[in-house]
Order: C-alpha cells, then structure tokens, then sequence
C-alpha cells in the first residue's frame, strides 16, 4: 500500500548505502505526494469555482431555493477540501526538506567513513564493537 521504506530493519539494512536509499525514497513519495496533492487540490478549486458558478445561475434562474443552497453547500465543501490539499502539500514539503537535509548531513557524517572502510582490504570490526558500554 506504501511506497516508504521499511523502518527498524537491523543489520546490513541499516548500513550506510541502505539507510542513503530509504532516505531517496522517502524524499521521492514525499516529493510525489506533495505534486499529486498539488494537483488534487487545483481540481478541487476548479470544481469550486464551477459549483459556485453554477449556484449563481441557479438563483439568477429563480430554482428552488433549497436546491441553490444544496448547490453552494458543494462549492464551500469543495473550497474546504482545497485548504486541506494544501496543508498535505505543506506537510509533504516538509518532511521531503527535512528528509533531504537528514541524508545530505548523514552523507557529511559517515560518507568519509564508509569511503575509508570500503576501500580498506583490512577486515572491519562488527558494527558496535567499538562502542562503550
């Protein structure tokens, strides 16, 4: 159902390369949710705007009141649908700002270190051996 990566996987699927992908694709869905949102939204405006139109000609045409009221109830539905599209756009772009940052300063932080460790022909210790207790 979810294009995110899989979170609290242990071993090589926290190494270095494997945590640098889940954070490309986690920018990528968020960069993704945010231009769908996006669209949904500038639809939903269309629709608005089309149903507020069409309200307008339903009372200038003297329809029933009820109808005209039922027909303006859609448009300020579909103008509160566009004010939530753009707070998942907002929320989108701060998580794939937020994810870019993360991965651009874990690549700062362990990219020299994983460059070292790779290109060493030496064995390397298992991950946390050299952590103190």
């Amino acid at each position: 159902m979810s294009n995110l990566p899989a979170v609290g996987s242990e071993g090589a699927g926290n190494g270095y390369q494997a945590l640098q992908a889940k954070l490309k694709r986690l920018k990528g869905a968020a960069d993704q949710l945010m231009e769908e949102a996006e669209q949904a939204a500038q639809r939903m405006k269309r629709n608005a705007n089309f149903a507020a139109i069409v309200s307008d000609m339903s009372a200038a045409a003297e329809a029933d009141p009820l109808h005209v009221a039922a027909i303006s109830d859609v448009a300020e539905a579909f103008g509160r649908v566009v004010g939530r599209g753009h707070r998942v756009v907002a929320a989108a772009d701060g998580v794939s700002q937020a994810t870019g940052q993360l991965r651009s300063t874990h690549q700062a932080t362990y990219g020299g270190v994983h460059a070292a460790v790779t290109s060493s022909r030496a064995r390397q210790a298992k991950t946390g051996f050299y952590r103190q207790s």
